[in-house]
């Protein structure tokens, strides 16, 4: 699902992606020291958000497929429409709320450039490529 027609793939994938919401939910459930009815509360809340997501992504996918067009987690290949958007794109107000749900910046793919990577030993002496 990495690549940036991935995004389509949650048809396929769907059914196995339940154990990312149970994992989603126990985590929140023990991120703080909370009582038991607050954790059970949170880790409720947070198992019926990644549900939701989960599924209206795969009813947008459903949708786009329907109609023979692909779907990419931003514009990144070609004509395909994309999931995810900018919190403040203008494109928002035309599609259907459900895509509301899919607002977030830039993928970390973009945000960082390739940087050069030294190896030092434990004891700080800068490594070869070939000892390493």
């Amino acid at each position: 699902m990495t690549p940036p027609r991935g995004a389509g793939e949650i048809l396929r994938e769907r059914p196995r992606l339940d154990f990312v919401v149970a994992s989603l939910a126990e985590r929140a459930k023990t991120h703080a020291n909370l009582n038991a009815e607050e954790a059970e509360q949170l880790r409720q809340r947070v198992r019926e958000r990644a549900l939701d997501l989960l599924d209206e992504w795969t009813k947008i996918a459903m949708d786009l497929s329907q109609a023979g067009v692909a779907l990419q987690y931003q514009v990144e290949a070609g004509a395909a429409q994309r999931l995810l958007y900018e919190f403040l794109n203008p494109e928002l107000k035309r599609l259907p709320p459900r895509h509301r749900k899919f607002r977030a910046n830039r993928s970390l793919r973009d945000v960082e450039p390739s940087v050069n990577l030294w190896l030092k030993s434990m004891d700080g002496t800068d490594l070869e490529d070939d000892e390493a």
